[in-house]
């Protein structure tokens, strides 16, 4: 039996509480540590982005999984790399055709990433903070950190 990952679908998601990155042309993301449901579930985090603009916005995306560029930096300052199955996930030929996804003024969107399964970790802390290509320039995230 195989373990299939996939995007998950648009969640509107409350915005007050979160850090955020600075706004790149009024577009915010954010990550957060999901709380595990059982002791066993690896570590998850929720990526979410933020139309702070009073307009509506377009996102162009092939998938959140290939829109966040999350990076998980160890105490020791190395960086994580991808798992096996992280890398197989991650491959170029496995992106979904381009979509643009539609942010209303002041709306957010939030997509699970599981960094626990598609990187190489141990028990310790890290640091995590995702990024993104947008149409106005990089945005990067808060960062945070997770204890595996």
């Amino acid at each position: 039996m195989g373990l299939s990952v996939r995007d998950d679908p648009k969640k509107l998601v409350d915005i007050a509480g979160r850090q955020w990155g600075e706004a790149i042309d009024g577009l915010a993301l954010s990550v957060i540590l999901k709380p595990k449901e059982d002791e066993a579930e690896l570590a998850t985090v929720s990526a979410a982005i933020h139309n702070t603009n009073a307009q509506t916005r377009r996102v162009p995306t092939r998938g959140w999984l290939h829109f966040y560029e999350v990076s998980v930096t160890g105490e020791d300052n190395t960086v994580a790399v991808l798992s096996p199955y992280g890398r197989e996930l991650m491959k170029p030929e496995r992106q979904t055709a381009l979509t643009d996804v539609t942010l209303a003024p002041g709306e957010a969107i939030e997509a699970d990433i599981p960094v626990g399964l598609i990187f190489q970790v141990r028990k310790g802390r890290y640091r995590v903070r995702a990024a993104a290509a947008l149409p106005g320039g990089r945005a990067i995230s808060n960062e945070i950190t997770i204890t595996i």
